[in-house]
């Protein structure tokens, strides 16, 4: 090992600065001797200081200052901070045991070889996925435990075009790998192109019989402030109209029996005739999603498959409803899977293995405002509370973590954190997750696109990962919009000659 500084003055069992011979990157792994064994160091912070410099009041003073720094190598200084991880001795195999006496000032810090980090990070077994290797090690590969993220559920962090998609899509390449099953509810439309052996493609469905009557006007595009609207359809949403054996033409015969009846309110039969209305326009653009006829909403989803649900023609509303309407339908099945499995009872049941649910946008889904009346947060909150009893996990994506509910935030077992610019969301993360430092988090904006920091269960220790790029992710990339410009310029131009060709030739 190579030495690269001296543990200084005070330190303790969980970090210790220490002074280096050269400047520190965060990320980096070191080793230091404690009283008990050498423990694993992870570089949290780092700072180069010129004591010069630090005399200088103006340009011109900074300007000889800056000479003097140059020309004197014992100028400036170099002075990091190490997080303690454990026993180099344990982490070899795979456990964590934490030093009781912190290392001792004076003692010399090295640098981490790659063959003691490969023995770490590099773990193999049918649970482990590589999805990356370490930033400041590049030939050492990093593992997380797909067990972890299919049990203790995960949120994925970071601001748009920093790679959060990117590692959504290799998390489903990988439980592709393993003949996993996933839902990714895809709001934009960014996995609609996404290449692997079994993926399937699916618009949400969901049975207008089942849902409530605000659920029902939401999903027909009735608007929010039609308060009267609403209600009239509320009247008729009777359990007959439910149980009909053509549900539509039920609905519509209700709406005309006010519309015909002599007695009715002039305003109820004009509300009426506007209801039947927007209905006839909802089922013609919203015909696949809203299915009077299907029995079973999983039916859209297929075990041992990635199944991306389209939610890109729906509004947020609609698609937090459609969100609600799954978790539930999916938590309910887990639950009965996981009877039957203990009780060894028979009875249908759709998915008999573990399902991950992925939520794109959660910030959208599961907002953080208490005021906001979101069903597909109320279920979200209780998948994450109890759906690693019956495996079912979440892994919730958010470019705003401020946004998103803290309490759906704080039950994620494990992160992965991208370049985060807003102090509102550092914060926010810092708050929600006992995972964070400070240290990381000021860290945070200095980022590069597919950088992420890891943390918790599913990684062995807290690292610094250069995300493997997923070339089967044909959309979601920024757009080239000079490039787009260009090619339809040359088409309008070829369009225009032989437009001119055919008026010279009559």
């Amino acid at each position: 090992m190579s030495a690269i500084g001296i543990v200084a003055a005070e330190s303790s069992t969980d970090s210790f600065p220490f002074f280096a011979s050269r400047p520190v990157k965060v990320g980096e792994y070191v080793v230091v001797g404690t009283p008990e064994g050498d423990a694993l160091g992870f570089v949290e912070s780092s700072i180069i200081r010129s004591e010069l410099m630090a005399t200088a009041g103006n340009y011109i003073a900074a300007t000889e200052a800056s000479k003097a720094s140059s020309q004197n190598p014992r100028d400036k200084g170099y002075r990091a901070v190490a997080r303690v991880l454990g026993l180099v001795s344990e982490l070899r195999n795979g456990r964590v045991y934490m030093p009781s006496v912190p290392p001792v000032p004076g003692n010399e810090v090295n640098e981490a070889s790659s063959e003691l980090l490969t023995a770490i990070f590099s773990r193999n077994g049918r649970s482990f996925i590589r999805v990356g290797s370490l930033l400041r090690n590049a030939d050492v590969n990093v593992s997380v435990d797909l067990n972890m993220v299919a049990s203790r559920h995960l949120a994925i962090l970071a601001t748009t075009g920093s790679g959060k998609s990117n590692l959504l899509a290799l998390i489903a390449k990988r439980v592709n790998d393993v003949y996993g099953t996933m839902v990714i509810f895809d709001y934009h439309g960014e996995y609609s192109e996404l290449k692997i052996s079994r993926a399937t493609h699916a618009q949400p469905k969901i049975n207008p019989r089942n849902l409530e009557s605000e659920e029902l006007a939401e999903l027909l595009d009735i608007s929010s402030t039609a308060s009267r609207q609403r209600s009239l359809l509320s009247s008729v949403l009777t359990n007959e109209v439910r149980e009909s054996g053509d549900f539509w033409g039920a609905l519509n015969g209700a709406l005309n029996e006010i519309i015909n009846d002599e007695g009715s309110d002039p305003e109820d039969v004009r509300r009426a005739r506007r209801l039947i209305e927007i209905i006839e326009r909802a089922r013609s653009r919203k015909g696949k999603i809203l299915d009077p006829e299907i029995g079973d909403p999983l039916d859209q989803v297929k075990p041992n498959y990635i199944n991306v649900i389209d939610m890109a023609e729906l509004t947020e509303t609609q698609a937090s409803i459609i969100i609600s309407y799954y978790l539930s339908e999916l938590l309910e099945d887990r639950k009965m899977a996981q009877r039957q499995r203990m009780s060894g009872a028979q009875g249908r049941v759709r998915f008999s293995a573990p399902v991950i649910v992925a939520i794109e946008e959660a910030h959208a889904f599961l907002p953080s405002d208490k005021e906001s009346m979101s069903d597909a947060r109320r279920v979200a909150s209780k998948v994450a509370r109890e759906g690693r009893k019956f495996g079912l996990s979440l892994i919730v994506v958010s470019q705003r973590p401020s946004r998103v509910d803290q309490d759906i935030l704080s039950q994620m077992g494990s992160l992965a954190v991208m370049r985060i610019t807003q102090p509102k969301d550092q914060n926010y993360i810092l708050e929600s997750s006992e995972l964070m430092s400070e240290d990381l988090v000021n860290y945070l904006p200095s980022m590069n696109v597919g950088e992420a920091i890891l943390l918790g269960q599913w990684v062995a220790l807290p690292s610094i990962v250069k995300i493997e790029k997923v070339d089967e992710k044909l959309t979601g990339a920024d757009i080239d919009a000079v490039k787009q410009w260009s090619e339809d310029h040359d088409r309008s131009s070829i369009a225009r000659e032989d437009t001119s060709e055919l008026i010279k030739g009559v």
